[in-house]
């Protein structure tokens, strides 16, 4: 074989190894997120409607994460606003760097202040790796029952 021959094998081979690593790396994503009073909230039997509504001094309320092809170098960014007339405040925010790749739940709270939950309407924003991924609008009641 001629040395032209062998370079050109080379830079295929090298071509179809990139092309190949190219295809088989799963990129992260947020499939969806839920809210709920329970952190162990099972996937296989989510809420079918986003009116989701809990009370001011009901159980903890948690924001339920499903990711998936997460890598230690991924980044979620959660904030929780509070809205009102149209302004959004923001009330928390959390960050999490994955510790091991994969996938599967990541369960996060909503911190109450004084043992309580301001009443009001929300906005739960995720964000990976600084895209913003998906959302959820909930309402804390003052009275009533929670629906989750």
């Amino acid at each position: 074989m001629k040395k032209r021959d062998i370079i050109i094998i080379l830079i295929l081979t090298a071509l179809i190894i990139i092309v190949l690593i190219t295809t088989l790396q799963k990129n992260p994503e947020i499939e969806n997120i839920y809210l709920s009073n329970n952190k162990d909230f099972d996937f296989s039997n989510p809420v079918q409607n986003d009116d989701y509504s809990f009370t001011c001094n009901g159980p903890d309320i948690y924001l339920i994460i499903k990711a998936k092809n997460l890598t230690i170098n991924d980044e979620l960014n959660v904030k929780w606003e509070k809205t009102k007339n149209s302004i959004s405040e923001l009330i928390q925010e959390n960050t999490i760097k994955p510790e091991v790749s994969g996938s599967g739940k990541i369960v996060i709270a909503l911190i109450k202040r004084n043992g309580i939950y301001a009443d009001g309407n929300y906005n739960v924003k995720v964000y990976l790796n600084g895209e913003n991924k998906i959302s959820k609008k909930f309402s804390i009641q003052a009275t009533g029952n929670s629906k989750f």
